[in-house]
């Protein structure tokens, strides 16, 4: 399949990982722009324009732009994998669950845990060590 109007944005973190591993699954063929968060390069005019908040990854699908990560892997199984089966009919209680897993993952694992285990461990020259709260999400 030739997709050449899908852009993905970002590299080098898991998140950016989900989105171009939804693609490699997909068989889709896009255009990868590798750029990196904390490197200066979400805050270019031309990445702002695309998503102010300066998070990667992005998507571009034609004149859709999409950021996060789980909205980007539902809409490319929901537009692009029909026949695979990645994401459940509408309607269904499959459906139902699949999205609780996906919240799950995003606000609970992601959004809590690994996000102060990042920011006070990997990060931790710049917002400092709390190696209790570091304990408490592992």
């Amino acid at each position: 399949m030739n997709h050449s109007r899908l852009i993905l944005w970002g590299a080098g973190t898991p998140r950016t990982l989900r989105a171009h591993w939804m693609l490699h699954e997909l068989g889709l063929e896009y255009e990868r722009r590798p750029i990196g968060s904390r490197t200066g390069e979400t805050q270019e005019p031309e990445f702002r324009q695309l998503n102010p908040r300066e998070k990667i990854p992005v998507l571009q699908d034609g004149d859709l732009t999409l950021a996060q990560s789980a909205a980007i892997l539902t809409y490319l199984a929901e537009t692009y994998g029909e026949s695979t089966g990645l994401v459940p009919n509408l309607g269904t209680r499959e459906l139902a669950y699949y999205y609780q897993w996906c919240f799950f993952i995003m606000s609970e694992l992601d959004a809590h845990n690994l996000y102060i285990v990042r920011k006070q461990v990997a990060l931790k020259d710049l917002y400092g060590e709390a190696p209790n709260a570091v304990r408490t999400a592992l």
